[in-house]
């Protein structure tokens, strides 16, 4: 029973006791208010049906409750949701055991939305029920493809890092080059002079645009990267308007070695040469 209550010098009081049909009331009131689609069903009825909706399943899915009540929950499946995850809440049910699930499923107009769906069975009183929540991810999950799109994008972007000797590896850029792209670069030069022992890397920039004044900043903060991990960085392709750029730059104590072809870079390596500033 639900009391509402106050204190008084440690003391708690009993003010009112709610009758079964307030306690009911007001729980219905808190659950249309959620953002959370709510639904009960029945296992031991035919088929499993709906037998409780609250308004947010209502507003998420266009059905109205007299469509709803009385249906087993299938009818918001369609054509893109995925078998694995129907037998996946088949299984949880069957078992009686909580189940958590992403699903694909469909309004009554026929438009998809994404589902985070949570399947829990109760038991009241002796019978068995399951309580089921829906939240709309929809804007979610788009605004997650559109990342993993971007950085689909960026690796096309970026020709794989190859070992061309024992200890020299090299990746060559093109197209326009941005902060996102030199991140994702760091970490990827980083990962392969770990883990194949490379001592000097080469970035070719022969394809590559910027939009910036000049990227040397950026250069230099994977060079100080690879540094710390006892490796070199070398920069080839540099062309006259990207040797100006450099130059120009703000950061004169950069020690990024910097060479015109990767033939250049490859012989002063072999020359065992310590790099300084160096544009050929």
């Amino acid at each position: 029973m639900l009391h509402l209550v106050k204190e008084t010098k440690g003391e708690v009081k009993r003010l009112k006791e709610l009758s079964r049909e307030t306690q009911a009331a007001l729980l219905e009131a808190m659950i249309d208010g959620s953002k959370v689609g709510t639904i009960v069903t029945d296992p031991a009825q035919p088929d499993n049906p709906i037998i409780y909706t609250n308004k947010t399943f209502i507003e998420m899915t266009g059905y109205t409750r007299g469509e709803v009540v009385g249906r087993n929950c299938r009818f918001l499946q369609g054509p893109g949701t995925a078998k694995e995850d129907i037998e996946k809440m088949k299984k949880a049910i069957a078992n009686e055991e909580k189940v958590i699930v992403t699903v694909q499923n469909y309004r009554k107009d026929d438009s998809p939305f994404w589902n985070r769906l949570v399947i829990e069975p109760v038991h009241i009183e002796g019978n068995l029920y399951f309580i089921g929540t829906q939240t709309d991810i929809t804007l979610e999950r788009s605004q997650q493809q559109a990342i993993m799109a971007n950085e689909d994008e960026i690796e096309k972007l970026m020709l794989p890092i190859l070992s061309i000797q024992e200890n020299v590896a090299t990746v060559a850029l093109v197209g326009t080059m941005n902060f996102q792209r030199f991140e994702t670069l760091k970490a990827k030069i980083c990962e392969y002079a770990q883990e194949h022992h490379i001592e000097h890397a080469i970035i070719d920039i022969t394809g590559l645009t910027w939009n910036e004044k000049s990227p040397l900043y950026w250069f230099t903060q994977i060079y100080e990267a690879l540094r710390i991990m006892g490796s070199k960085l070398y920069v080839t392709g540099i062309s006259p308007a990207a040797a100006q750029q450099f130059v120009t730059d703000s950061d004169r104590d950069s020690r990024v070695v910097t060479f015109s072809t990767i033939e250049r870079a490859l012989n002063f390596i072999a020359q065992n040469a310590d790099g300084g500033n160096h544009i050929s």
